[in-house]
């Protein structure tokens, strides 16, 4: 019988014989590869959703902010739109409010800049002037508040008493996918001077986003808007698309360190398991070594069965870490502030796999290193 045969059948009596403990380290091995391939995937997908959103929230190349939070001057922005360079400039507010109980955000745009934050009206239209006490309800906010066309709304601003009755004359999907953020529960469109109105900072704005000239340099552009608005806080798109990534990977770099407490324990487990297995083996390494098997043959028994219980511990990670993924973006979407598609990456899946079988074969070597020093006199002679 070859010595690989020979190893199949320990591991299979193994196994076999402590079904409860080989459960128990597969599922140990699985749970850690299981929040690796599912922190992966959950990272990737936030990260494509994070972009898509930033792209689509900032139609422009460079983004305008004030030093407060609503204090970016219209006559400034006139200004910019005259500088070299510049192709457009889109104002707008974005703050949070109250429709009746509920945290909503408020959104103030042009009627021209309408197509830049919604893709689709499932019914009604959009408005056609700065003023006017109209408003567009993302299909969100219209469905938690059994909103349609026609009914009317009560809107509080973030702060002070005063409020306004807006008429609801559209339902949109907002360009934007965002539903909730924290307390706020959907969009709500108004007219840019009413925004203003409502806020008290009529003449004003929160941000601008400006879109430059094909070929023109954004870089040009930002250090020109930064002489003529000296005060202001000017980015690029890809600026704040930094920021928000490294937001993302602070996170994961706090999750990923609970994936390595996974791990720990998986390779504890494994050479826990290994070292029982030794130890009840004792008899037959002995007789082995007497019948002149080599240190290399009484590892491979050991290291193969460890690497059985990587591998079954690697796949059911990867169908767990999949399935917890599925569930993670569902409650990631819920929130509404990102909506991240399942997205499988072949060397994400490939490198758990192999870091499962890795790991486990090396937390079999202390315990190998036990069996191969066995010294055959004196486990007879006990025996």
């Amino acid at each position: 019988m070859s010595i690989w045969r020979l190893a199949l059948k320990f591991v299979e009596r193994d196994i076999l014989f402590k079904k409860l403990i080989a459960v128990l380290t597969i599922l140990a091995i699985a749970s850690g590869v299981a929040t690796f391939v599912s922190l992966r995937i959950l990272s990737i997908g936030s990260r494509t959703a994070a972009m898509n959103i930033v792209q689509q929230v900032l139609p422009g190349e460079v983004v305008v902010y004030g030093q407060g939070l609503y204090d970016v001057s219209e006559d400034v922005l006139a200004d910019i739109k005259r500088l070299p360079g510049v192709k457009d400039v889109t104002p707008a507010i974005l703050v949070t409010g109250y429709v009746g109980r509920n945290a909503v955000f408020l959104l103030g745009v042009r009627p021209e800049d309408i197509g830049n934050v919604v893709s689709k009206f499932e019914s009604g239209q959009a408005f056609t002037s700065l003023s006017g006490p109209y408003a567009i309800a993302d299909i969100g906010l219209a469905k938690k508040l059994g909103l349609k066309v026609g009914d009317k709304v009560t809107v509080k601003p973030p702060y002070g008493t005063s409020f306004r009755q807006y008429e609801i004359i559209g339902i949109a999907e907002v360009t934007m996918k965002i539903e909730e953020i924290g307390a706020a529960g959907g969009y709500l469109i108004l007219p840019l001077r009413e925004a203003q109105n409502l806020l008290g900072r009529p003449g004003y704005v929160s941000m601008a986003v400006v879109k430059v000239e094909d070929g023109v340099d954004p870089n040009e552009v930002k250090s020109l808007i930064s002489v003529v608005f000296p005060g202001s806080r000017v980015m690029l798109r890809e600026e704040v698309i930094g920021i928000v990534f490294k937001v993302m990977s602070l996170i994961e770099g706090l999750l990923l360190s609970t994936t390595m407490v996974g791990l720990a324990v998986a390779v504890f487990g494994t050479t826990s398991t290994i070292t029982s297995t030794v130890r009840e083996h004792q008899r037959e390494i002995a007789i082995m070594h007497a019948g002149g098997s080599s240190r290399r043959d009484i590892a491979l028994i050991f290291m193969l069965e460890a690497l059985v219980y990587g591998v079954a511990g690697g796949l059911l990670g990867i169908v767990f870490g999949i399935m917890g993924a599925q569930v993670g973006i569902e409650i990631v979407a819920s929130y509404g502030f990102l909506n991240p598609p399942l997205i499988l990456e072949p060397q994400s899946l490939l490198l758990s796999f192999a870091l499962a079988s890795i790991l486990s074969v090396l937390s079999s070597i202390y315990p190998v290193w036990r069996a191969t020093s066995i010294r055959p006199v004196e486990v007879l002679k006990s025996e």
